[in-house]
């Protein structure tokens, strides 16, 4: 999500104008929500671990997972 603050710095240009008429007041609501998120979701680290015990991916899988991960990041 870091992107997302330095979106200028990240695409080279000036971050776009955003007219929103959303009160600030729930705005403030949505984001304390957010920041009270883990950064980890413990039952998803359960689940990936189980995954992972009963049926390791192939080493191909894990290696085109990677790669589409990283042309993606780098196209943000």
């Amino acid at each position: 999500m870091e992107y997302l603050h330095t979106a200028k710095e990240q695409t080279g240009g000036e971050r776009p104008l955003i007219r929103c008429d959303v009160p600030g007041e729930l705005v403030a609501r949505v984001v304390r929500e957010v920041n009270g998120l883990p950064d980890v979701r413990g039952d998803r680290v359960e689940q990936a671990r189980a995954a992972l015990a009963f049926d390791p991916p192939a080493p191909d899988e894990v290696a085109t997972k990677l790669i589409g991960r990283v042309l993606s990041d780098s196209l943000r």
